[in-house]
This record gives C-alpha cells, sequence and structure tokens, in this order.
C-alpha cells in the first residue's frame, strides 16, 4: 500500500466530483479504466477528469491506498479487497464521521496511550480512525521513534494490545513535550484554561485538549502565581517559551502527586541539581504547592522541579548564582563558536560585546535543556535556513565540532536554529556597518555649508555615515585615516592628497551622481581588497605541540584500524538482536568485554535504529571501554533476513574507545563516509573481498590524514 507522506488532507476535502471519481474506480478496482470512460459516465470532458486526478491522488496516497496512471490503458486503484471496502466506508461516512490527517491521526494515539496504564486493543484505533492495520503499524513505529527520546518503549502483543513502558519520568517528560510540540504557545493558556465559549469544540479542539487532560483550572491559575511571586522575589526573567513550558511541566508535576504518583531520581543527579541555585527556588515552588493541596513534596521532585526551573529561566547578569568554574566555561564554549562561525563568514563577531552576553546566557539554557532531554520547537527554522543559509550552516558546523565540550550526545535543528538567530541579528548588523562609507562632511568654517550640505545627504544617502563636519583648513589626511574616513564631500576645492569630491551644498542632480559613483568606487575597492586579501604566511613547522600530539594519536588509530580490518562470515542470524550478540564477540578478548560491547552497541540501535535501507545493511557503532582502539569490521551474513524497512545483507561494525579525544571518533567517520562516497567498498565488502576492502580504505584514511597535515598548518582544508 502507498506510504502516508503529506498528511495535510483528509475525506472531507475532496469534492463532490473527485468523490464520483473514486466511487468509480472502487467500481472497478484492479480494472483499469480509460479517463474517457469515466468522462462519459459523469458527462464532463477528459480533460476535466484529468484535472481533478492530483487532488484525488494525493487523498489516496494520503490514506494508504495505491493509485496508478498507465498512459494509453487507464485508471485504477490496486488493493485487495479488504482495502477497497475500507476505502468505500471511508467515501460513505466522510460527511458523518471526523477526518483526520495523519498528523492528528498519531496525536490521538499518542495521547491515549499516554494516559492509559492497559493495552489499548488495536480494533479501538482501527475502528476509530478507519485505517488498516498496516496505517496503524507505520503510526506506532513513527511514534515509538518519537517516544525512544524519552527511554519509553511501544510494547504491541496479539491478542493483548499496545502498551507503553516506561518510568514516572520519562512519561512526564513525554506528555509535557507532546502538549507543548503538539499546540503553539499562543493556544496554551486557552486549552488550559478552558473555553467556556465555545460549546461544540471541533475534534482537532477535543484532540489538543486530550493532551492537557491531566490539568484543571485552580491548578493552572495556581502555577501562574507561583512563576510571577518568584520572578519578584528572587529578581528573575523567564523566556516566554520557558514560562509555557514550565506551566506544563509544574502542572503535571502537581497532577500526577495528587494522584499518587511520584518520581524517583538517581541520588547522584539530585545532589547536582541541589547545587543549582534554582533549586532554593524549586523549594520554595514546593513549599507553597505543599500548603495549597496538602502534598508532601519529597526530595526527588524538587529536583524534578529544579530542571526545568533550570532550562526555563533567565538569570540578570547581576545576580549570576552559577559557580564561577561553570560560567566561564559555558562562556569558552560561547566563544570558541563565535569564533569557528567568525573564521567561516569573515564578520568580526567578536566585536558584538551584547550578541555574545546573549549567546552565552541562551547556551547556559540551552545546555540544561539538551542534558535533560527537553526539546523546544522553533518555528523559525525553514526561516532562518532560507535567509540566511551560510550562518545557519556556519553555526550547524559549530555547534558540531563543540558537541563533546557541551556534553551532549546530538544538538536539534530547532537548537541550532536558536543560537544561528543571535548571529544573523548581529551579522545585520556588522554588515550595515561594513555596506556604510564613512564620510567627512567640509566646508570653509565647518559651519555653515558643510551643515546644510550634511543635511541633504542623510535625507538623500542611506549608506553613509557621516563622522565629521569639518573646515577645511583643519583637514590632515593623517588624522583623517586614523578616523576611518573613507570619503570627504566637500562644499570647495581642496588640494589634498585624499578621496574626496566637490559639490554644491545643496547638491543637485549632477551632485549625486558624482557622489554616488565615488561611494560606488569605494564599495568595489572594498569587495576587491577583501578577495585579494594575503592569508597570513605559514611556515612548514607552525604545528603547536597539542597539533603534533593529536596528529600522532590521529596515525596510531588509523594503523590500528586498517590492523583489525576484517570480514567475517555469519550463518543463521534471522534478526537485528541476534545480529548484535554476534557482533560484539568480534572485538572482545574475554566474556565480560563482550557484554560490555553488547550493552553499549544494543544502547546506541535504541536511541535511533542503524539500518541504513539504501545500503541493506546496519552500520553498527559505538564508544565503548572494551576496545583499547579504532576497530572494523564488515559482518556478512549468509542469509539476508527482513525489516520493516527493508532487508539486511550485512553490517559493518565500527568500534571507538571510550575518550575524551576526539580523534578515533573521526577516523571511524571516515570509513562511514566511505560507504556512500565510494561504491566499491561497499561492493568489495559484500562480495568478501578483503584485500581491496582494505586497500580502499587505506587510501581514503591516509588522504585524511595529509589534508589534516595541511589543515593543521593552514596551507589546506578537510
Amino acid at each position: 500500500m502507498a506510504t502516508n507522506t503529506t498528511g495535510s488532507s483528509s475525506s472531507r476535502t475532496l469534492t463532490a466530483r473527485q468523490r464520483d471519481i473514486v466511487r468509480i474506480l472502487v467500481r472497478t478496482a484492479r480494472n483499469p479504466i480509460p479517463v474517457g470512460a469515466i468522462s462519459e459516465k459523469l458527462g464532463v470532458s477528459s480533460r476535466t477528469v484529468l484535472r481533478e486526478l492530483p487532488a484525488i491522488e494525493r487523498w489516496l496516497n494520503e490514506n494508504d491506498f495505491t493509485f496508478i496512471r498507465k498512459p494509453g490503458v487507464g485508471l485504477t486503484i490496486d488493493e485487495d479487497p479488504e482495502s477497497v471496502e475500507l476505502l468505500k466506508e471511508l467515501l460513505g461516512i466522510g460527511q458523518n464521521h471526523a477526518d483526520y490527517s495523519q498528523k492528528e491521526r498519531r496525536r490521538q494515539i499518542l495521547g491515549e496511550l499516554l494516559f492509559v496504564r492497559e493495552p489499548v486493543k488495536s480494533y479501538v484505533f482501527l475502528s476509530r480512525f478507519h485505517i488498516s492495520e498496516g496505517t496503524l503499524s507505520k503510526d506506532l513505529d513513527a511514534l515509538e521513534e518519537w517516544l525512544c527520546a524519552f527511554q519509553i518503549r511501544i510494547l504491541r502483543r496479539p491478542g493483548v494490545g499496545i502498551l507503553l513502558q516506561g518510568t514516572e519520568a520519562s512519561y512526564r517528560q513525554a506528555i509535557a513535550n507532546a502538549a507543548l510540540e503538539f499546540v503553539d504557545n499562543g493556544e496554551i493558556l486557552k486549552l488550559l484554561r478552558g473555553n467556556a465559549r465555545e460549546e461544540t469544540p471541533s475534534e482537532s479542539q477535543l484532540m489538543k485538549n486530550r493532551l492537557f487532560s491531566f490539568i484543571d483550572a485552580q491548578i493552572i491559575t495556581f502555577v501562574e502565581q507561583i512563576l510571577a511571586d518568584t520572578e519578584k522575589e528572587l529578581d528573575i526573567k523567564y523566556t516566554d517559551s520557558g514560562y509555557m513550558a514550565l506551566i506544563v511541566h509544574l502542572s503535571l508535576s502537581i497532577q500526577r502527586l495528587r494522584s499518587g504518583e511520584k518520581i524517583e531520581m538517581d541520588p547522584a543527579e539530585l545532589k547536582n541539581l541541589s547545587e543549582l541555585p534554582e533549586y532554593t527556588v524549586a523549594e520554595k515552588i514546593a513549599e507553597k504547592t505543599g500548603q495549597q493541596f496538602g502534598l508532601t513534596i519529597p526530595a526527588d521532585e524538587i529536583g524534578f522541579i529544579t530542571m526545568h526551573l533550570s532550562s526555563a529561566r533567565i538569570w540578570p547578569q547581576t545576580r549570576r548564582m552559577r559557580s564561577q568554574l561553570q560560567s566561564i566555561n559555558t562562556r569558552q564554549v560561547a566563544m570558541s563558536i563565535v569564533e569557528s562561525v567568525e573564521q567561516e563568514l569573515h564578520l568580526p563577531f567578536h566585536t558584538c560585546s551584547r550578541m555574545i552576553e546573549e549567546l552565552t546566557s541562551h547556551m547556559d539554557s540551552m545546555i540544561s535543556r539538551l542534558s535533560m532531554n527537553i526539546q523546544l520547537d522553533n518555528s523559525q527554522g525553514d526561516v532562518i535556513r532560507q535567509k540566511y543559509p551560510d550562518i545557519y550552516e556556519a553555526v550547524a558546523h559549530a555547534c558540531g565540532l563543540f558537541r563533546d565540550k557541551l556534553y551532549i550526545e546530538d544538538i536539534s535543528s530547532s537548537e541550532i536554529t536558536f543560537v544561528a538567530m543571535h548571529f544573523a541579528a548581529a551579522a545585520e548588523t556588522l554588515r550595515r556597518e561594513q555596506k556604510r562609507i564613512a564620510v567627512a562632511v567640509v566646508c570653509p568654517s565647518g559651519m555653515g555649508a558643510s551643515r546644510m550640505l550634511a543635511a541633504n545627504l542623510i535625507r538623500s544617502l542611506q549608506n553613509i555615515e557621516i563622522r565629521q563636519i569639518m573646515s577645511a583648513f583643519s583637514l590632515e589626511p593623517e588624522k583623517l585615516t586614523e578616523s576611518g574616513i573613507d570619503l570627504v564631500i566637500s562644499t570647495v576645492p581642496l588640494e589634498i592628497d585624499f578621496p574626496y569630491v566637490c559639490v554644491s551644498p545643496i547638491p543637485q542632480t549632477q551632485d549625486m551622481l558624482i557622489i554616488e559613483q565615488a561611494l560606488e568606487a569605494i564599495s568595489t575597492r572594498r569587495v576587491r581588497d577583501l578577495r585579494q586579501e594575503p592569508k597570513s604566511p605559514v611556515s612548514e613547522l607552525e604545528l603547536s605541540l597539542d597539533d603534533i600530539c593529536s596528529l600522532t594519536r590521529t596515525g596510531e588509530e588509523i594503523s590500528w584500524l586498517l590492523h583489525s580490518f576484517q570480514i567475517r562470515e555469519l550463518s543463521g542470524i534471522r534478526q537485528t538482536e541476534t545480529l548484535l550478540g554476534q557482533a560484539a564477540g568480534v572485538f572482545a578478548d574475554s566474556i565480560l568485554s563482550r557484554q560490555i560491547i553488547s550493552q553499549d552497541l544494543a544502547r546506541r540501535e535504541s536511541i535511533k535504529h542503524t539500518f541504513i535501507p539504501e545500503l541493506n545493511l546496519h552500520l553498527l557503532h559505538c564508544r565503548t571501554t572494551a576496545v583499547p582502539h579504532c576497530r572494523c569490521a564488515y559482518l556478512r551474513l549468509d542469509t539476508p533476513f527482513t525489516v520493516p524497512d527493508g532487508t539486511v545483507k550485512g553490517a559493518i561494525l565500527l568500534l571507538a574507545p571510550q575518550s575524551d579525544q576526539n580523534e578515533c571518533v573521526e577516523v571511524i567517520s571516515q570509513i562511514s563516509m566511505l560507504l556512500v562516497e565510494d561504491k566499491r567498498f561497499l561492493q568489495a565488502l559484500q562480495s568478501g573481498d578483503v584485500h581491496e576492502g582494505r586497500v580502499l580504505a587505506e587510501r581514503t584514511l591516509v588522504k585524511y590524514y595529509q589534508n589534516l597535515i595541511l589543515k593543521r598548518k593552514g596551507d589546506g582544508t578537510l
């Protein structure tokens, strides 16, 4: 059946004529019918039928029905009798029952599963949404990938039903994030406070309210008052998005505490949280909550509140209460990112002190959010990527470089967009300043005609900055240069070795043309000078000791990887779990090391499946304490096995030691890239040609090493 990709239309979007065309196709299912025959039955032209087909095809694809158009043969819906009956039902109920897009349907399924503690039968969803079992399976696969970020699994037991499995903390994270992700900030308070004026809320409104069913009016009013009190008492200010997130998270905590569902936190993590300044705020909130609702708030709950306060607040700079070391570290990371972006875009971001302070504050909150797996949506992502693609790419690259310094595994595109917005605003200012040409306006006295000329120039020209208004008798080229003046505009002729033009105090058309030509010449020269700016000479020996050590480690890891390179034949593998178990033993030197590798591979697989359908292989990789150096092997299966996304023919195994050094990860990454960039490598692996595979890997790694040396010296780039 066709895969649902649009998620934007539904059966109610079909016009009456489109429905009539689909009904004709249903009656002749699996038997092509010419367009001319359809036009005859409907009494319209063939061109009219053809105009309706794109909308019909989108609707059928969304609802997972296979629509085939064969030129010269006709149109057909290629489905089995059961699916045809379902299509008939959809056409029959379109005006009497709610229709759901793919996105809305999945939201409803998620909301249902998050709020039950017993299995839900599949037929509940099948009958409610009028979908097939295949469509439900795809929906659950997509939801499982989303829930994976919160360590929640979807259990599917034939004959029993569908149930989520996770901790109380993971449930709270998922519920709150679902609510925040699926509803715009502007709608949250409206939904939380109810819609008294809406007598018959829409299905979409009911779906959204389902995600907020854990909150009542008394709780939301109380939480808002708490947040207002803490802002006033502690001289803090929450971000808009952070404020909404806190309302949802705190309200959820209160409601589930009242229901007797308590959270448990690792003692070490709780101790770390107790040292944050937000912990004091959390204690105040817990105290007031206990008094208001007659609850005893345990320390674990205070820690949970602290987590969300830490990710949502903005502390005034004069009142920062974090340890000096933590503040310095955050600023160092921010400055590293500024330096990286500056080098790529050739804009002096280091001069934007306000931007740096705001970026440091933002990253402080961002690090807290990501360390706690709190995801914030950013609706400006597409706008930023389209309007500032160079800035977004530079920021993404910088964040990738300093990911390890942030102690997080990945940085989402939403978070990258937030950082890019800081740079975009600063870049606009810098580029405006760079485009503006500094001018000195001159007349004999520096008081009369020059002032009149300056006023006219300001009104007529946007790309100049009048830095000085002065007398012709006080002009000194050296001082003009020191002041950054690009051009002198005078009301009298001058004898001076400096760029200048002479115009009327009230410039006429010819005067303005002269000025604009001079400004254009200066702008052109700036661009030319920037392009021709010579690179700083780098001596052959300009490598630091750190560079030498890093290059040495890289060379060693390349050598270890190539020496470990092998192709291992495996038989009897029928599922991914078995493949992981066999892979763990390839480079293990003891039972314990095999267990460690197995756990590390499984942990990586649980984050996101490593199967690559286009290559028919699993890319098994992880960092592990069980190996001292890089390891690489290809696992060749004697009999392929199938997974939901395709057929597994083999797996490439890449292991890196658990280390603070990045050289190992970079070396292994070259092998991952080689799989995509050179088809011969995968062909050699699949055919069992270990010699050819090693030769291709060696060429790639040697080239990488050579480029790395050039990059360190400043003579080239990777």
